[in-house]
């Protein structure tokens, strides 16, 4: 009589039947798993800011990292335009307000607060490259350095990429503030400020707010976790009462 093998005996209709109940446990307890992992990543909307203005020193301060907080708020300030300096950022996408979009460039200057602050002005935004050069102004132009009131939403600065010729390819205050006409040392925000223009003009910059972020739950994470282990522990515990079972009939015997 031969002896008995673990797969000898796995090959039973009995066993074979309790493998089958097993693969059903476990792909339950999978299916538990999965539920549990996919709630684990979760997207939180961003709640409504109130769009009550508030004043920019109030809210930031220079020389330090963007809050997210901050992201998308409605500031007012006080500054003068840097005469004769502007610069050009391309591939603005610009929203139509019927769910549409358009590409083009957005026109930014340099300022100085009340408070001898730097920040970043978008002024608008424009469908070709040649009417945001007309917009620009001179490098010769001379100003007038007085202060004037602005309103708009502060957002946060963007990656630095390579710039390409006359124009920017983001709008990286780390960036700007290194440009040839820029002073040597700058306590600068750390983000820009969209600003509100008079009216409905056809160039006003219209984007969309941030949308929100992805939370992780760990304790979810967790359960998926010990769901997974279940799932294991219905194959393992079919195949330890298979192997209890070889190892009886070779008592027996």
């Amino acid at each position: 009589m031969s002896q008995p093998t673990f797969l000898k005996v796995a090959i039973r209709p009995r066993w074979i039947g309790a493998l089958i109940l097993a693969l059903a446990v476990a792909a339950v307890f999978a299916g538990l798993a999965q539920w549990q992992a996919d709630r684990s990543f979760r997207f939180v909307p961003k709640a409504p800011v109130t769009q009550t203005s508030v004043e920019l020193g109030k809210l930031a301060e220079s020389s330090s990292p963007f809050q997210v907080n901050q992201a998308d708020r409605l500031v007012t300030l006080t500054a003068g335009l840097m005469p004769g300096v502007a610069y050009i950022i391309e591939n603005r996408i610009q929203l139509d307000g019927n769910g549409g979009s358009k590409t083009g460039f957005w026109l930014v200057r340099p300022a100085t607060t009340d408070q001898g602050k730097r920040i970043y002005l978008a002024f608008g935004w424009y469908p070709s490259l040649a009417e945001a050069k007309q917009a620009s102004p001179k490098p010769d132009e001379m100003l007038d350095m007085a202060l004037y009131p602005y309103s708009g939403l502060y957002e946060p600065s963007e990656e630095p990429r390579p710039k390409l010729g006359s124009t920017f390819q983001s709008l990286a205050i780390s960036q700007l503030i290194n440009q040839p006409r820029e002073p040597a040392s700058v306590d600068a925000y750390s983000g820009f400020v969209i600003v509100k223009l008079d009216g409905t003009a056809p160039q006003q910059i219209i984007i969309g707010n941030n949308p929100g972020e992805n939370t992780f739950n760990w304790l979810t994470a967790f359960y998926a976790a010990e769901w997974a282990l279940f799932a294991g522990f219905a194959i393992f515990l079919w195949g330890r009462l298979v192997k209890d079972a070889v190892l009886a009939e070779k008592r027996a015997e």
